[in-house]
């Protein structure tokens, strides 16, 4: 079985032939590229293939490999067994499903997937049999041939209004794979947000960073911004920016997909908070020669963006077409607005920098927000607040859609009474480095 990630693909093409030969040359709707599953003997997986197609031009996935990676390792587990995909016999543990389920399990007993992992893997599936029985691909004439069990499920409510619901009902297989909640289990990921050394390190070493990268660290460590909500900052977007009654250093601007062109996730519009410092020097950066160099690149294909367009992924189109409305402040030396994987490139780069004299600095980016969120909270539990006040500032500044994310970064706290730290230090942090020039990289 092989996983191949393959050219543009586009929704509309044309068939010419011309001496017995076939050719279909591209017409419009470039979705950009697709992953695409081959069999083991190299033919081509149509079923797999054209539900990876569904999902990413009818219900626009934006990310795919969740679903490629599910469908990938069914269909290598149905070669390995020698099983076909549509066949179902009447005992359920001798269903293709039920035993993709039980080595699912197996590989979680020997360490060798997370309990995430197979439940998103799972549930991928579970769908993926779905769409081939609402389609015609698999015809059911029986619940005895169906490749699973639906059930009705009661969920514990964890909302504002639980004390009201404090139950509901989801739909779901008898497939499911659940997921322990303990999120100080290795099976799903602890917040991880920087220790004070690790600051320490992280000052030392930024300044050897391009001034792009600089300011994206400090953004998402001083506001808690997404990683993609960094690289889609806009200038429209800092205009917004009002000093905050009760504090002169602090400030306030609005991110918005809709309004400002800053994708936040789930689109949702948010007030976020920035150091005056901070904000000063993205204005200062704003005016730059460098910044305005690239923006002049910018411009060149954008005014002339139908021909660019066509070499380009739709995902690269989309970001072009986004800046037509919203200038976006970080503009790559190619004249490309940047993108949450460019940032994390650069970020790697400096990471591994950083490795070399300190083995045991292992941060992702997306840690920025955590260190952000908890030193937050903490200065916020310091200044007396009631839990609830606290959680309901964070969460709204962070754009959590569930108070139970909020309410992690606490579970945090109690748990590392050592960690309260004053949010002030990350105030010094931000002046160390804007400051501190002497070896800094523009490159």
């Amino acid at each position: 079985m092989y996983l191949i990630q393959s050219n543009n693909v586009y929704k509309q093409t044309e068939l010419s032939v011309s001496d017995n030969n076939c050719q279909c040359s591209p017409v419009e709707g470039n979705i950009g590229s697709l992953p695409t599953l081959f069999n083991q003997d190299g033919s081509f997986n149509h079923e797999a293939n054209s539900y990876l197609f569904y999902q990413k031009t009818i219900k626009v996935a934006k990310d795919l490999s969740p679903c490629a990676q599910a469908l990938h390792a069914y269909y290598q587990f149905l070669e390995d067994k020698q099983l076909a995909w549509d066949k179902f016999p009447p005992v359920k543990r001798l269903k293709p499903t039920y035993l993709f389920r039980s080595h699912l399990l197996k590989q979680i007993k020997n360490g060798e997937l997370a309990h995430s992992t197979a439940s998103v893997r799972m549930n991928q599936i579970v769908n993926y049999y779905k769409w081939l029985m609402h389609d015609g691909c698999l015809k059911i004439k029986n619940e005895k041939e169906a490749p699973f069990k639906m059930e009705f499920v009661s969920v514990q409510s964890t909302g504002m209004l639980a004390h009201i619901s404090p139950t509901f009902t989801v739909q779901t297989s008898d497939l499911r794979i659940k997921v322990p909640r303990d999120s100080s289990s290795k099976n799903i990921r602890p917040l991880t947000p920087l220790s004070n050394d690790s600051l320490d390190i992280l000052t030392s070493y930024l300044p050897q960073a391009s001034i792009e990268l600089r300011l994206q660290v400090l953004l998402s460590i001083d506001t808690g911004m997404r990683i993609n909500e960094v690289a889609t900052l806009t200038l429209d977007a800092l205009k917004t920016a009002i000093p905050l009654a009760e504090s002169e250093h602090r400030y306030e601007l609005t991110i918005s997909p809709q309004l400002y062109g800053v994708q936040t996730k789930y689109a949702k519009q948010r007030t976020i908070e920035i150091s005056a410092e901070l904000l000063a020097q993205l204005n200062e950066y704003r005016t730059s020669e460098r910044r305005l160099q690239r923006v002049t690149k910018l411009n060149h294909k954008l005014d002339n963006l139908f021909e660019v367009a066509l070499g380009l992924k739709q995902e690269a189109v989309d970001a072009l077409e986004r800046c037509e409305s919203h200038e976006p402040v970080f503009v790559s030396e190619q004249g490309n607005p940047v993108s949450a994987k460019s940032i994390e490139a650069r970020w790697s780069e400096l990471r591994s920098v950083i490795k070399k004299s300190h083995p045991t600095f292992m941060h992702r980016f997306h840690d920025f927000r955590s260190t952000y969120g908890t030193y937050r909270l903490s200065d916020l539990l310091e200044a007396g607040l009631l839990d609830l006040e606290c959680m309901e500032l964070l969460m709204a500044w962070m754009g959590h859609k569930n108070e139970s994310t909020t309410w992690k970064y606490l579970r945090f706290l109690r748990r590392k009474k050592a960690f309260k730290v004053k949010f002030g230090i990350l105030d010094s942090i931000m002046h160390s480095v804007l400051h501190n020039e002497q070896g800094g990289s523009n490159e």
